[in-house]
């Protein structure tokens, strides 16, 4: 747990200097997701809870990023989403491309975030867990990571609002589409 901690802490200090220094490339979302549940998978990373992920077609969801951070972004969410499932539960992903954006979401069926912690979620070591989780588990720190990641690929991460009568909480990354600014 310290170690997670520390990593956690060296991750989100650095994150800021090492996009401003990054050369983005082509990096195909859907490809990406494949390759990092197929990971999960083979790790049995998802505790039990199925992900369904809506792939879109090769190549329609392409942002120019860093793929190693994008990566970690995702992996923050998934995470999230499997903690806060219930055995059996269902993580949902679906990333398509959007006039001249790319929009990725995670949505899963566990309790949801309240309204009112919607923005302190996206605040470095903020941790909204349930009373009975064991203390230490969560750093507070994979959103604020997440978030600082997407803002410096020039798009934005919220918490969108499920539609009546359905539980959990939905994530949704809007990331720039790499033939928007005409470099594929």
């Amino acid at each position: 747990r310290i170690d997670r901690l520390i990593n956690d802490i060296s991750e989100a200090s650095r994150v800021d200097a090492e996009l401003a220094r990054a050369k983005f490339e082509p990096v195909d979302i859907g490809q990406m997701l494949d390759q990092l549940l197929a990971a999960r998978e083979q790790r049995d990373a998802n505790a039990g809870v199925k992900i369904a992920f809506a792939r879109p077609g090769r190549g329609v969801a392409t942002v120019m990023g860093d793929d190693g951070r994008l990566e970690r972004v995702f992996s923050n969410l998934l995470d999230n989403a499997v903690s806060f499932s219930t055995e059996n539960g269902l993580v949902e992903i679906l990333a398509t491309p959007d006039a001249n954006e790319v929009v990725i979401q995670v949505s899963d069926q566990g309790p949801g975030i309240a309204i009112d912690q919607r923005e302190n979620i996206f605040k470095r070591f903020h941790s909204d867990r349930p009373p009975e989780e064991a203390f230490g588990k969560h750093s507070g720190l994979g959103l604020a990571i997440a978030r600082t990641i997407v803002q410096g690929h020039e798009g934005t991460i919220e918490i969108l609002e499920k539609p009546a009568g359905e539980r959990g909480a939905c994530v949704e990354v809007r990331l720039p589409k790499a033939d928007s600014a005409g470099l594929l």
